[in-house]
């Protein structure tokens, strides 16, 4: 049996090509890193390097040993990430989310039906929650994707429509009645939360010239929001959550674009249909 710090050698070596940037990179002596090139080479049976008086490289064989022990080491990692993947799963829900509304009011449901389980959230793109998904990261996802591989469970779990924030004063409050369009406040400032998810895309998509000055903390954001002038963002959702609409220092207008909309679904492996049955059943009977 091959010892793990024996590929990772071999990994090292045929990344930074000499004895004593791998062995530095690795955090082990030269001699350390020559004896474990020697022990490999000794239990696969076969030489693995080309040897001169200064220098050693690896002949053909030991570059297909490298690229092979690089493929182990990376399957060793993804067992172990899937191993405590599964076993958190045991005792935690675990949502990945592309969109940040849901974020709020879905882990109140969840802690109602499982009050034994921990809860877990997360914020990705859309392809890095499907791929956590897959990978048992997240036991279930919530995207703007409806995905209906054979392996998966799609449920509808809501839509959002998404509103512009401005202070009484602003000029475009007289389109209150009307809603606007995103063309229609194109080259405002707006300050924004860091993570909107896929509502950054459509937005920085749709107005080109505007300008979007971050914020990562939501408090922090709050308090900005508050003390400026400056547009800001909303959805019906938060609006509703956090009874934002009470606020006399903002109101709140729709966009009426269509890509003002987004629709979510829930997203759940089928091997996690039985663990998530009361979930299931409550998304259904919404």
């Amino acid at each position: 049996m091959i010892e793990t710090y024996l590929l990772e050698a071999l990994v090292a070596f045929n990344r930074y090509k000499t004895l004593s940037a791998a062995a530095e990179n690795i955090h082990i002596s030269q001699p350390a890193l020559s004896r474990s090139m020697q022990k490999l080479e000794d239990i696969l049976g076969v030489s693995l390097f080309d040897r001169s008086k200064n220098k050693i490289t690896l002949n053909e064989t030991g570059k297909m040993a490298a690229s092979l022990a690089e493929r182990i080491l990376q399957e060793e990692e993804e067992m172990i990430h899937m191993v405590r993947n599964f076993d958190s799963s045991l005792h935690t829900i675990s949502i990945g989310y592309s969109i940040p509304g849901p974020m709020y009011e879905i882990p109140s449901f969840i802690n109602r039906l499982y009050p034994d389980m921990a809860i877990s959230s997360d914020m990705q793109d859309e392809e890095m929650i499907l791929k956590g998904l897959r990978n048992r990261r997240y036991n279930l996802i919530i995207s703007t994707i409806n995905h209906e591989d054979d392996d998966l469970i799609s449920i509808p779990y809501g839509s959002e429509r998404l509103y512009i924030s401005l202070v009484p004063a602003h000029p475009a409050v007289t389109y209150k009645d009307q809603g606007l369009s995103f063309k229609d406040v194109n080259g405002e400032t707006f300050l924004m939360s860091a993570r909107v998810g896929v509502w950054e895309d459509i937005v920085r998509e749709k107005m080109p010239d505007s300008r979007f000055l971050l914020q990562n903390d939501l408090d922090s954001l709050s308090e900005v929001v508050n003390s400026s002038s400056l547009a800001s963002f909303a959805t019906d959702l938060t609006i509703r959550l956090f009874r934002a609409d009470e606020n006399p220092s903002r109101i709140f207008i729709p966009f009426n674009d269509k890509e003002a909309v987004l629709s979510y679904y829930c997203i759940i492996l089928k091997e996690n249909e039985k663990k998530l049955d009361r979930w299931i059943r409550f998304l259904n009977g919404r």
